[in-house]
């Protein structure tokens, strides 16, 4: 698709002044964090533009607003709205979420700050992205706020760990990932039309399940931490904190090699398949090809991006030490702010980031 407001030449520490007062003025208007300024001192600017290192103007400032948003909505979600919040207020602000979500309709002056921030998020990249992106978008959108309320409501506010089946039914949605693919796709301008090519779907599977494997290792199993393949692991079959973390990172070793096998294949292996059937348009078949190897570019750029923030970030101020078997690691995850809101104190065999979803 057709690239716009692409910087090129600007400076960067110019472009990086520019993004980060638009997301100050982001996260003010709406009051989406109690402290913008220390919350994005944790270095969240310098995290998206080296995630995205060629984007700039529009397509990056709304890209960086859908991760902020996300990320500190997923921590009103996770309990941001207090353990004695009534069951029918959650309701209610979820259903407004997914309504406003939807573009159907403009949120009520007395709704939550999180869904007006959402109805203009909505207005804004449906004005500047192609609607079929933003069908796909709004899609995994919804899930993810039926997921993160589901998350809520049955594991963390009753303090239940989940089976592993559970665990599993509902962490891909809960997780974000997705999510975060699609904000590589609007800050680099480069919407695949494979998005359910039977390899690219592998890939995002693999990049979803390493960033939430990655982050569930980062959690481990204290306090407010239930929902997480470690804690089910421990629960289903009686492991020991020891023994559950080392079948996870085996899990998490073996979701890594599968993503870099991918990623290879859809680097490289796009521009050999055949062309479009005689008959067809085929003026922007190049372009379509391109869009999806940039695509996968962009999904390994994030995930190095994060990776390189974990182990910078003022968020944590002592170095945490990571296990041997995982310096080669370049996944992490989804959505930094959520532990913002924690006590994060643990160290162990992990490397610790960000929180979820990314997603």
């Amino acid at each position: 698709m057709t690239d716009f407001h692409r910087p090129g030449l600007q400076p960067r520490e110019a472009l990086r002044a520019d993004l980060t007062a638009d997301a100050l003025g982001f996260l003010r208007q709406y009051g989406l964090h109690p402290a913008p300024e220390a919350y994005l001192a944790h270095g969240y600017v310098d995290l998206c533009l080296k995630a995205w290192p060629t984007a700039g103007g529009l397509p990056l400032r709304l890209a960086v607003r859908w991760a902020l948003w996300t990320w500190t909505t997923d921590d009103l979600l996770d309990g941001g709205l207090g353990a004695d919040a009534p069951p029918d207020a959650i309701e209610r602000l979820t259903h407004s979420l997914r309504r406003v979500g939807a573009g159907s309709e403009w949120p009520a002056p007395y709704e939550h700050p999180v869904v007006h921030a959402l109805a203009e998020l909505v207005r804004q990249t449906r004005a500047a992205m192609p609607d079929h992106w933003w069908q796909r978008y709004r899609e995994q959108l919804d899930t993810w706020i039926v997921a993160a309320r589901d998350k809520l409501m049955h594991y963390l506010r009753p303090g239940r760990t989940p089976t592993l089946r559970e665990y599993l039914l509902l962490r891909p949605a809960d997780g974000g990932m997705l999510l975060a693919a699609m904000w590589c796709e609007l800050a680099g301008q480069c919407i695949t039309p494979h998005w359910t090519d039977p390899v690219v779907h592998d890939l995002l599977d693999a990049f979803s399940t390493c960033g939430i494997l990655t982050n569930d290792l980062a959690g481990g199993t204290g306090e407010g931490e239930t929902f997480n393949a470690v804690a089910a692991r421990m629960a289903d079959d009686g492991l020991s904190l020891e023994q559950a973390r080392r079948e996870v990172s085996e899990r998490l070793e073996a979701e890594e090699r599968r993503f870099r096998w991918l990623y290879s294949a859809v680097r490289r292996g796009f521009p050999a398949e055949p062309l479009p059937e005689a008959g067809t348009a085929t003026t922007n078949y190049p372009d379509l090809v391109l869009d999806t190897r940039r695509f996968a570019l962009l999904l390994d750029q994030f995930r190095t991006a994060l990776t390189a923030w974990t182990g910078t970030s003022a968020r944590y101020p002592a170095p945490r030490p990571r296990h041997p078997a995982r310096r080669a690691l370049r996944n992490v995850l989804v959505s930094p702010a959520r532990r913002t809101w924690r006590a994060v104190g643990r160290r162990s065999r992990r490397t610790r980031l960000n929180g979820d979803a990314v997603l």
